[in-house]
């Protein structure tokens, strides 16, 4: 037993000795450091150092004097023992940035759609588009810039852009914030003004389409041709009614995200099938496969206060249908594939059907009379 112990202390040590290899924790740096690690970044460039503390230094390069950043010592550590080590630190890439942008806009240049976040450009929170006409013209500031900067020292830490959409109904977010849209376009200085304007309309496409919102800047048509080649719903999901399965002409074009469509979607499938659907893709009223009445309207929603993170409740939209006059929706559920104007195509949970029972409840299957599935068999039962 004793020996076991003494191999174990031993091994424990050695494990220690080899983490301090990995993260040694040195002694006080010198300008000569501080040299190699910046011509090591920069061998083409002829580099300044000047030392203005015990361990701090103001660098400059002769290419750019007027940016003069500064280079000093951080702390790191290790795993998986909770280990430190210093390690040097320069702030060039953003000293160097920041002239740029600042010396760009003293020259005339527009950036009142965009700021520096980190060493990236971000759409400011109230140009966060949801049409092209905002995002044409950041994208247009965008290119003025990467022109501009082009040729000029350094122009290889030229800034990308992420372009944010921001529509109003929820849509693949994870965000506890009602108008939060977490797919983005980003622009870089190669990039080819003409494929980000395109990716810039395909997320707003996307978006209507999905909804089957009607789209100022895009054709009933445009919308649908894009619908279609990008939702072809083959090879997968299945979707069966009885024991037949359903040709995928007949489901092309509906949105469909996540295993879910939209009560837009819904709508228009409800058309194709030749249900008596009344309405609209924004508000309709449907007899059910199963003879039960609904109502799906997109006004049709909610706040209400959720759990979150470390004990923190948060306020989210929810998005409910009539079923029988009675509001249905599903509860304490973050993720927009569940609070969301939308129905899950193979998903289902208890609902009170208010004559003192309990039932479960699958929508697409109830009131379409289909079932979906996403393996090669016979669909769940």
């Amino acid at each position: 037993m004793f020996g076991k112990i003494i191999s174990a202390v031993g091994m424990a040590c050695l494990l220690a000795l080899l983490l301090v290899g990995c993260y040694e924790d040195r002694g006080p740096y010198t300008t000569a450091d501080v040299k190699e690690k910046l011509t090591g970044k920069y061998p083409d460039k002829t580099i300044n150092i000047r030392q203005n503390g015990k361990q701090t230094w103001e660098c400059w390069f002769d290419e750019l004097p007027e940016a003069v950043f500064q280079v000093w010592v951080g702390r790191g550590s290790g795993a998986p023992l909770p280990m430190t080590y210093s390690m040097l630190v320069s702030e060039e890439e953003e000293v160097i940035l920041t002239y740029y942008l600042e010396q760009y806009q003293k020259e005339g240049g527009v950036l009142d759609r965009w700021e520096l976040n980190g060493e990236i450009l971000d759409m400011q929170f109230h140009t966060q588009y949801s049409s092209m006409a905002g995002a044409a013209q950041a994208a247009e500031q965008l290119s003025a810039l990467f022109a501009w900067i082009e040729g000029r020292p350094f122009a290889q830490l030229a800034p990308k852009g992420r372009y944010h959409f921001q529509p109003e109904l929820p849509w693949r977010t994870y965000s506890p914030q009602f108008h939060s849209f977490q797919e983005t376009v980003v622009h870089g200085p190669r990039d080819e003004l003409e494929a980000v304007l395109e990716a810039l309309e395909n997320s707003v496409k996307k978006y209507y389409a999905f909804y089957c919102l009607p789209c100022d800047e895009f054709s009933p048509i445009e919308l649908e041709e894009y619908a279609v080649k990008n939702w072809p719903w083959t090879p997968k999901p299945r979707v069966r009614q009885g024991e037949e399965i359903l040709p995928p002409e007949l489901l092309a074009g509906i949105g469909l995200e996540s295993g879910v469509i939209s009560y837009g979607g819904l709508y228009t499938l409800l058309t194709r099938l030749d249900s008596d659907v009344k309405g609209t893709a924004e508000h309709f009223t449907v007899t059910g496969a199963d003879g039960h009445s609904y109502e799906f309207s997109y006004s049709f929603w909610e706040e209400k206060e959720m759990d979150w993170t470390n004990n923190r409740t948060i306020t989210l939209p929810v998005w409910y249908h009539l079923r029988d006059g009675f509001p249905v929706c599903i509860e304490d559920e973050t993720d927009w594939i569940y609070r969301g104007p939308v129905v899950d195509l193979d998903a289902g949970w208890n609902i009170d059907t208010h004559d003192g029972r309990f039932h479960f409840y699958m929508p697409f299957l109830e009131i379409t009379g289909l079932r979906a599935s996403w393996d090669a068999g016979q669909p769940a039962s």
